[in-house]
């Protein structure tokens, strides 16, 4: 077999066309699943380098079929599918192999087959816009299905892919992991609940795409027609376990899904005993989603870090006055202990990871100092970014507000919750969390909940896992997040928080969870040692699964 096939495009090409080829033996594994009599007819819709058509065109042979006359494809880069065609040309009928825009293809001049496979193109929707976008989404209202606006271009992909399918046929397909998260996939999820008599997703422990940060699973979808589809997982170490797999003998776990894309994958990777524990509670009155106590957001939106947000040195250089400045703390790996205090802010300022945002709210006179600084901006062409052009006047940046504490968004080992004693603000880099006037908690108190085994686990299940293990959470995620309702006494949760502050700043990570765990799961809630153990050991398993990614 020819390298060419299992090279990707890079750089550019690779990004404007979601193009990131598959491993020979995945493709085999889906093409000998989906391709199950020697008269199937099959498809793939975005062929690329051409893995599938090979791997089904060998398989049809093997069977006693036809590659010729029954291997389809479709390829909307020129290069590519000129490449693709005239290596495969002894397997597949170069006629059978269309040069275009998948989404242009409709039944019933193209469409009927048994099978179709491939991994659709995966372009996030910051750069799938336009009249492709346009059509995409058509096609997707044609089969019912009504897209985000942020939705990436995989989902319109395998929606139409679903319609050119014959009755009965089946659907295998290397789709990224967020299926199992992205609220725009729900819709998807849906979709696939009405058209299949049978959904299979196997998740890898080690990524299939070793050379990518992007996570994805194996979508089996089987016998279309009208059904309420049986949902079920397979979680497996990695694409070496495909070899030789029986589905039959396969030991899955049923998703059961009552609201399809409700639930997430996440919680089928940890014991089964942890995972009934943790729903229990989730129904119970012990616990309450972060979002019940407070406002979630991301930080303000300057349009230009680098320009809005100064040191001490900008501010003395340019003299501008503390009355148009706010302190800003601007990375959560800056945040340790509890709580944000001045002092810490002030270590941080001196060590350059903390600085002053500029902020002039519209309509206050501005003296000669700011009005220099602000000539500076326009001579750069500050003023002509997009957050900047489209706000007037084009330096007021909106939405700055002092937050009751900050969250990290994109966290390495643990997700950090940090009350806010030093009065700072923060960019969008940081979540931040505005209690509501009816939550009788204090911030401290809050951020002291945040250490449990309990939330460790809740914010691995409703984040979601990252290329080079990072843990990534979406304000809507972070509402979700449990944390407990312990039955404490106010002072014993102030005391609480001072304890863990210390412990927190000392590096005794381990220490403070265990503390939260002793008082809040055991005398708070009543847990026993053996229930706080199960939630402990299903947070680090899957600490330790995005970890090894």
């Amino acid at each position: 077999m020819s390298s060419w096939l299992s090279e990707s495009p890079g750089g550019e090409t690779a990004k404007r066309f979601g193009a990131y080829y598959t491993d020979l033996e995945v493709a085999r594994f889906l093409v000998r699943w989906a391709i199950r009599s020697p008269k199937d007819r099959v498809l793939d819709p975005s062929f690329g380098g051409g893995v599938f058509l090979y791997a089904a065109a060998q398989h049809l042979e093997a069977l006693g079929g036809n590659g010729q006359a029954q291997v389809f494809g479709v390829e909307l880069n020129p290069t590519t599918h000129a490449q693709t065609r005239t290596a495969l040309g002894s397997l597949c009928s170069p006629a059978n192999l269309v040069l275009g825009d998948f989404f242009d293809m409709e039944a019933p001049g193209f469409g009927g087959f048994e099978a179709i496979v491939g991994n659709p193109p995966f372009i996030r929707y910051q750069q799938f816009a336009g009249a492709a976008r346009a059509k995409a989404w058509a096609r997707a209202v044609a089969e019912g299905v009504t897209l985000s606006r942020l939705a990436s271009s995989w989902a319109p992909f395998l929606i139409h892919a679903v319609g050119l399918l014959k009755p009965g046929g089946r659907l295998g397909m290397v789709l990224p992991m967020e299926l199992s998260h992205a609220g725009y996939a729900r819709a998807v999820l849906e979709h696939l609940s009405t058209r299949f008599q049978q959904v299979t997703l196997l998740t890898f422990r080690k990524r299939l795409f070793s050379n990518l940060s992007q996570d994805t699973l194996l979508l089996l979808a089987e016998h279309k027609g009208a059904f309420r589809a049986n949902f079920r997982l397979l979680d497996l170490e990695g694409a070496e376990s495909l070899l030789g797999l029986e589905l039959t003998k396969a030991n899955f776990q049923p998703l059961g899904f009552k609201n399809p894309g409700g639930e997430r994958f996440a919680g089928h990777w940890i014991s089964p005993k942890a995972w009934e524990l943790y729903r229990e509670l989730r129904e119970s009155s012990k616990t309450v989603a972060l979002g019940e106590l407070a406002d979630i957001s991301i930080g303000y939106v300057t349009g230009n870090n680098r320009y809005f947000h100064l040191s001490p040195q900008d501010v003395h250089r340019w003299g501008i006055p503390l009355a148009f400045l706010k302190p800003a703390i601007r990375r959560g790996r800056a945040l340790t202990g509890l709580c944000l205090t001045p002092q810490d802010w002030q270590a941080l300022l001196e060590q350059g990871e903390a600085g002053y945002l500029l902020h002039i709210p519209p309509g206050q006179p501005l003296p000669q100092e700011v009005l220099r600084y602000l000539q500076k901006g326009q001579a750069e062409g500050v003023s002509q970014t997009y957050k900047c052009r489209v706000r007037e006047p084009w330096y007021a940046v909106p939405q700055v507000g002092i937050p009751d504490a900050f969250l990290s968004y994109m966290s390495g080992r643990l997700p950090r919750l940090v009350a806010n004693r030093a009065q700072a603000v923060a960019p969008n880099s940081l979540h931040v969390l505005r209690l509501h006037p009816q939550t009788r908690l204090g911030s401290e108190a809050m951020a002291g909940l945040w250490q449990t085994s309990l939330t460790r686990l809740s914010a691995e299940l409703e984040g979601h896992a990252l290329g080079g293990g990072m843990l990534k959470i979406e304000p809507a995620e972070a509402r979700r997040i449990l944390v407990a309702r312990p039955d404490l006494p106010s002072e014993q949760l102030g005391a609480l928080a001072g304890e863990l502050d210390a412990l927190l700043r000392q590096g005794e990570t381990e220490t403070a969870q265990s503390l939260a765990d002793q008082t809040l799961l055991g005398q708070g809630l009543g847990l026993s040692l053996r229930e706080q153990a199960l939630l402990k050991e299903a947070a680090h398993t899957l600490q330790r699964r995005r970890g090894s990614r």
